[in-house]
C-alpha cells in the first residue's frame, strides 16, 4: 500500500511539472496526454527507486533532470538543444512552487522526508497550485512559441546564451536536495531557483522577439 500512495503522488507530480512545461512553451498538450501519462508513471517509478530503494535522496535532482531530457527528446521528438532548454526552464519553475512551500514548512518547524505524509501534502499541495497555473497559461495565451523541429541549431548570440543559462539552471537544480535535505537550507534554495529561473526567462524571452523578428521577415528557416 505504502508503494501505490507513493507512486499516485509521485505519479501527479511528474504530471504536473510536465504539462506545466508544455505550457510554458506552447506545445500540443491533448495529442501527446497518453504519452505524457505514460512518462510520469514511468518518472514515478524511477523516483520511488531512486528515494526508496537505492536511498539516493540527496542526488535525485541530479539524476531526475537528466532522465526527464531524455523523454522529451527521445519520446516527444524535441531536438536536443531545446529539450534541454525546455525541460529545465519547466523544472525550475516547479521546483520554485515547491521550494515556496517548503520554506513555509520549515518556517513552522515540520520536517518532511521522502515517502512521509507531509512530503505527500506538499506534493498535493504544489501538483494542484502548478494544474492552476498551467490551465492559466493555456487560458492567457501566453508562452514562448520558438521551438523548432528538424533544424539545426547554431550556438551563437542568444542560443549561446541559452545553453550557457540551462547548464547554470542544471546545476541549480541538481543542487536542490542537496542544499535542502542534506545541509538544510530552504531559503538558499529559493534564491537560487529564483534567480536561476529569472536569468532563464530573460535570454529565453529575448529568444521569443528574435524569432518573432525573423517570422515576419519571412526568415525564420534559419536558427539563428
Amino acid at each position: 500500500m505504502d508503494v501505490i500512495i507513493f507512486l499516485f503522488f509521485s505519479m501527479l507530480e511528474w504530471f504536473a511539472l510536465i504539462l506545466l512545461t508544455f505550457a510554458l512553451f506552447r506545445l500540443e498538450i491533448r495529442d501527446h496526454i497518453g504519452q505524457l501519462l505514460f512518462a510520469s508513471f514511468l518518472l514515478s517509478l524511477f523516483s520511488f527507486m531512486l528515494f526508496i530503494v537505492l536511498e539516493l535522496t540527496l542526488f535525485a535532482t541530479l539524476i531526475q533532470p537528466i532522465v526527464v531530457f531524455l523523454f522529451f527528446w527521445l519520446l516527444f521528438k524535441i531536438p536536443v538543444f531545446y529539450a534541454g532548454l525546455i525541460v529545465v526552464n519547466g523544472y525550475l519553475a516547479y521546483l520554485l512552487v515547491t521550494s515556496i512551500i517548503y520554506l513555509g514548512i520549515d518556517y513552522i518547524g515540520v520536517e518532511s522526508y521522502p515517502g512521509t505524509p507531509i512530503t505527500y501534502l506538499i506534493q498535493f499541495i504544489a501538483g494542484i497550485l502548478v494544474f492552476i497555473l498551467t490551465w492559466s497559461i493555456q487560458k492567457l495565451r501566453i508562452g514562448y512559441s520558438f521551438v523548432q523541429y528538424g533544424k539545426s541549431t547554431i550556438f551563437q548570440g542568444v542560443n549561446r546564451k541559452l545553453l550557457q543559462l540551462t547548464i547554470l539552471g542544471y546545476v541549480a537544480l541538481a543542487s536542490n536536495n542537496m542544499l535542502y535535505f542534506g545541509a538544510h537550507k530552504p531559503l538558499i534554495v529559493l534564491f537560487s531557483m529564483t534567480i536561476s529561473f529569472a536569468l532563464l526567462q530573460y535570454w529565453t524571452l529575448k529568444k521569443e522577439h528574435e524569432a518573432a523578428f525573423w517570422r515576419r521577415n519571412k526568415k525564420y528557416n534559419i536558427d539563428a
